[in-house]
């Protein structure tokens, strides 16, 4: 119970003193009283200091707490009290500590090390003298200079848990190595020193060794006196290594604790929607979103992504779209994060939504920004204008009609810019071919013809063989086009055309049947 209270371990110290009353009860009640000192509670200090006098009139840890509580108030009466006290007990290094630690609480550090000058007089090798020292130069931030003093605890008694405990909560910012072995050791000394499992899982967690953590953590969690914080590190350690059904069962239980638990929402958002229980990912959004907050509490880029995820994955699309503009808030200056929610929505098949973002990330990105950007923004359109065409739900046919348009002419001029870019790569000129098409699908203006005929130069001025589908493709539709033409003009130019092309495209694919009902018209069969 002391080595807790050393350690800060409050809940659990108290805990512990609280079991102890009847058997001891004036060293119960000290350390009752000097868990109420550090939680700031003086009333309830003093009742257990009196508490403890009461029990025991003898007693030199009650009398010290009440001097405590006077060295402010009353200075001159408490020091005497604790000049009295310390005759009494010349070689009781616990009460000497006890009465240095009343002068280090009162902001009197002078005063506390002429105390452990004497305790080092009465034991010098008392491991708690230099835990003592230890503690302090910790606080003053000098781990170094603590970590020696620890050692020392630890070659006057080898056995001395806190000691261990203590130099490995230097150490871990030290050596973590040197933390892991001096918590191990603490355990070997003693396998029910719990608390020694908790610091294991929370050194082993910060460094990201998670499952050396979730080890820690369940021999920690048998002992049952784990809070919603440990639950917090815990269910962490499990969704980080992808051990989400476990997760899930912590989280749940330290929500059934505390429900508007911030960290513990996000890990239930994050963890249903990895799960692909998107109702449930939803659920915990809408609650995590709604939680209060303090202004230095900042909402995450994952956080609007899971939510996004699991609103699209149910429907919402809208509301999944408002998400991920968060997202593109959260730091302005991040242009590639614009491409980044873009893939998310072309992921999520949210095509007209993919090229919304991209066009973003091409207007900021501006020198970054090359061909394969503007051809990938065409890609996005033309995948819009694909689902629009057979959007008859939103609105009407025509309305769709118009609206694959629009989303396939802002793809001609995403490709155009590649076919200016890259003049030597049929790439561009290809894909504004099948736009055009798309356009005009029947092929009665041709719109697609001249980036057909395009497309075959750059080709064959390369002589790649890869790209004879490609071909076959564009001397196909340039065969039938002229089939078109000659239905309206009849003039043997077209038709020659049509033979012409019809060849080229038997030539790569023998077996086309369009191919060969082309040839076969053109030869009058």
């Amino acid at each position: 119970g002391a080595d807790y209270l050393s350690l800060g371990e409050l809940k659990l110290a108290k805990e512990y003193f609280m079991k102890r009353v009847r058997q001891a009860p004036a060293e119960a009640n000290y350390y009752l009283g000097e868990i109420a000192f550090k939680e700031g509670n003086m009333a309830e200090a003093k009742q257990n200091f009196e508490a403890a006098v009461a029990a025991n009139p003898e007693s030199a840890l009650g009398a010290i707490g009440l001097a405590k509580l006077e060295l402010k108030s009353n200075p001159k009466a408490a020091e005497d009290q604790l000049k009295e006290i310390q005759k009494k007990n010349k070689k009781d290094v616990t009460v000497i500590l006890a009465i240095a630690q009343a002068y280090l609480d009162n902001g009197m550090k002078d005063k506390a090390m002429e105390k452990l000058q004497d305790a080092r007089k009465a034991d010098k090798k008392s491991p708690y003298i230099y835990i003592f020292e230890g503690d302090i130069l910790a606080k003053e931030n000098k781990p170094g200079d603590a970590a020696m003093q620890y050692d020392q605890a630890i070659n006057f008694d080898a056995s001395c848990v806190l000691a261990y405990m203590k130099g490995a909560k230097v150490y871990e910012f030290i050596n973590r190595k040197t933390a892991t072995d001096m918590l191990k050791k603490a355990i070997e000394i003693n396998p029910e020193y719990k608390i020694a499992y908790k610091d294991l899982a929370q050194v082993s967690y910060r460094d990201g060794f998670y499952p050396d953590a979730i080890a820690a953590y369940k021999e920690y969690f048998k002992g049952g006196d784990y809070t919603v914080e440990d639950i917090t590190y815990y269910a962490s350690a499990e969704y980080f290594t992808q051990q989400y059904d476990e997760a899930k069962a912590l989280i749940n239980e330290g929500l059934s604790k505390e429900a508007n638990n911030f960290v513990l929402n996000r890990l239930s958002l994050y963890t249903n929607n990895d799960l692909k229980d998107f109702p449930a990912a939803v659920a915990a959004g809408d609650k995590f979103f709604s939680i209060q907050r303090k202004d230095t509490v900042k909402y995450l880029k994952q956080d609007y992504l899971a939510y996004a995820n699991s609103l699209s994955e149910t429907g919402n699309k809208t509301k999944a779209i408002e998400q991920y503009k968060k997202v593109a808030e959260l730091d302005p200056s991040n242009v590639d994060v614009y491409k980044e929610i873009a893939t998310i929505c072309a992921n999520e098949k949210m095509y007209a939504e993919a090229s919304e973002f991209y066009k973003k990330y091409i207007e900021l990105a501006s020198e970054k920004v090359d061909a394969q950007d503007f051809y990938q923004l065409g890609s996005y359109y033309t995948n819009a204008g694909r689902i629009a065409k057979v959007d008859t739900v939103a609105m009407t046919a025509d309305q769709a009609k118009a609206k694959a348009a629009e989303y396939y002419k802002l793809a001609d001029g995403a490709f155009a810019t590649v076919s200016e870019r890259m003049p030597d790569s049929y790439l561009g000129y290809y894909q504004r071919a099948r736009v055009n098409f798309e356009l005009d699908p029947e092929s009665e203006q041709g719109l697609a013809k001249p980036h057909y005929e395009k497309t075959i130069e750059v080709i064959l001025a390369k002589g790649d063989a890869d790209n004879n589908k490609i071909l076959v493709e564009a001397y196909s539709y340039l065969s039938y086009f002229y089939y078109l033409q000659y239905d309206k003009t009849k003039k043997a130019e077209d038709k020659a055309n049509v033979k012409l092309y019809a060849e080229k495209v038997l030539e790569l694919d023998p077996e086309n049947s369009n191919g060969k009902a082309l040839f076969e018209f053109a030869n009058g069969k």
